[in-house]
């Protein structure tokens, strides 16, 4: 049997619920692997989940879902919608601390030379992007300024926004640039907040950082 808190279960609990409601299904898509690339090793790290009322809690607007948003009529018609609510925020990391997109000090920028040195790896959860994985003693990443860490979330490669882009179409805006040195903007904070409800607009990169 398949464990409560795993995707392929949450699927099966919502098919049996529409199949109770006598309601037609649709259907759900599988979830895809990320593009396959070459030269870099793919990992495949678990990535934190989804975060509940960030915004409101540090004094923003819109926030993301709670876990009362998360749970569909069909349970609330069989009766199962409080403990559902109580396992769905059993989850839910109350000590993260919300970092705002649309906040430039929330993003680093530096130029590097190619060799870069970066083992970049695709965000999971079907947002896109990339992040740092790794800093290679190789490159010229090793010694910059300000330094990376894992986790940080590229933006912009050259005045180019990447944000939410494939793997391999990121690699090639890195590679296509033709400059000595290239610009790298990323975002030092968790997908949640960069790609969710909170995520700034296009404009705002354009006018701010890029």
């Amino acid at each position: 049997s398949l464990p409560r808190s795993s995707p392929s279960y949450d699927c099966t609990r919502i098919v049996c619920m529409l199949a109770l409601a006598s309601t037609s299904f649709v259907g759900f898509a599988p979830l895809s692997a990320p593009a396959s690339r070459s030269g870099a090793v793919r990992a495949r790290p678990a990535v934190a989940g989804l975060l509940d009322g960030v915004k409101d809690a540090f004094g923003g607007g819109d926030k993301p879902l709670v876990a009362a948003d998360r749970v569909t009529p069909f349970d609330r018609w069989l009766g199962l919608d409080k403990d559902l609510e109580a396992e769905l925020n059993d989850g839910v990391d109350q000590d993260v601390t919300y970092v705002d997109p649309s906040d430039a000090s929330n993003y680093v920028s530096l130029s590097l030379v190619k060799p870069m040195g970066i083992a970049f790896v695709e965000n999971e959860g079907g947002c896109g992007g990339v992040f740092v994985d790794e800093v290679l003693n190789s490159g010229s990443a090793a010694s910059a300024s300000p330094v990376l860490a894992r986790g940080d979330q590229l933006v912009a490669v050259g005045s180019t926004l990447v944000l939410g882009w494939e793997f391999d179409a990121t690699l090639d805006a890195i590679k296509a640039s033709d400059d000595s040195a290239t610009k790298l903007v990323l975002f030092r904070g968790p997908t949640s907040f960069l790609y969710g409800p909170t995520k700034a607009s296009e404009e705002w990169y354009q006018e701010n950082l890029l």
